[in-house]
């Protein structure tokens, strides 16, 4: 996980709530079953967790800074392997069911980080979480 060049040191897991799809009711009189149209999207949520480490000034820090100072956080890239990731939508290429195999996504989504919680155990071991809300597109894999 990394946030522009800097890496994000001791996360451990992340995980990405892809959103959801509001179900608007488009049932007529006369209709013997209701019907539905996809509404608004929510561009979801993501959450990211690991080993606290006070002296990392750098990641961990301006993830803090983020959620206090309500600024958006679009330079997160959660990593699935060495060159997979998933970002905040900025526009980008991606795969669409409904268009050609690489469409244009135009939703540039913004990402707030929502909550920043630390723990820490007898042992001296102290864990940090992060959770964030994405606004305008989704998170997408490049």
């Amino acid at each position: 996980m990394t946030i522009g060049t800097d890496t994000v040191v001791g996360m451990g897991t992340w995980s990405i709530s892809d959103g959801t799809v509001e179900e608007v009711d488009d049932t007529e009189f006369g209709d013997n079953f209701k019907t539905f149209q996809f509404g608004i999207h929510d561009g979801g949520t993501i959450s990211f967790n690991g080993h606290h480490d006070p002296a990392d000034i750098t990641a961990q820090e301006i993830l803090r800074r983020a959620k206090n100072d309500d600024s958006t956080m679009n330079a997160i890239r959660l990593y699935v392997d060495a060159v997979s990731y998933y970002e905040a939508c900025r526009t980008t290429s991606y795969w669409s069911p409904l268009g050609p195999a690489s469409a244009s996504l135009s939703f540039p989504a913004d990402l707030y980080i929502t909550s920043c919680d630390v723990s820490a155990d007898k042992s001296g071991m102290a864990s940090i979480s992060f959770a964030g809300k994405l606004s305008g597109g989704p998170m997408v894999l490049i």
